[in-house]
């Protein structure tokens, strides 16, 4: 039997863990995050989503996708590259996910991007999939 860790906020229905992104609402308020598991998924799509060097006194926090997605290269290039990307900035911002693969695909305008991972101190296993206009 696992011991599964469950944050004692998970329990409260009225106490917001966190935003969720995008941070934009039709009704002109924030979407709040009341379970940890879906403010970790927000966090790690955050995380994949800013540029390396983009946030000030954190140079390295972010991954290197938007770079990737704008290189030319072959379909199958881009996935292994961007699970290394993403792998590398999981290891050092958020060490508790598992990367478990990484799929990109294209059609004229968007790069669909699936990322399979895991935490295991929680039980999860999740996609977070991203949709970037290129």
């Amino acid at each position: 039997m696992r011991d599964i860790k469950i944050n004692p906020l998970d329990f409260e229905n009225d106490v917001a863990i966190g935003l969720n992104i995008p941070m934009n609402n039709s009704t002109g308020g924030f979407k709040q995050n009341y379970l940890t598991k879906d403010q970790i998924h927000a966090n790690f799509k955050n995380l994949i989503l800013t540029n390396k060097g983009e946030r000030i006194m954190h140079p390295t926090f972010g991954s290197t996708i938007y770079e990737l997605l704008f290189e030319p290269s072959v379909d199958g290039d881009v996935s292994s590259a961007a699970l290394s990307s993403i792998r590398d900035a999981a290891k050092e911002w958020m060490p508790f996910i598992t990367v478990q693969d990484t799929f990109v695909t294209f059609n004229e305008s968007t790069a669909n991007i699936k990322v399979s991972y895991s935490i295991k101190e929680l039980d999860i296993i999740e996609i977070l999939e991203m949709n970037i206009r290129i």
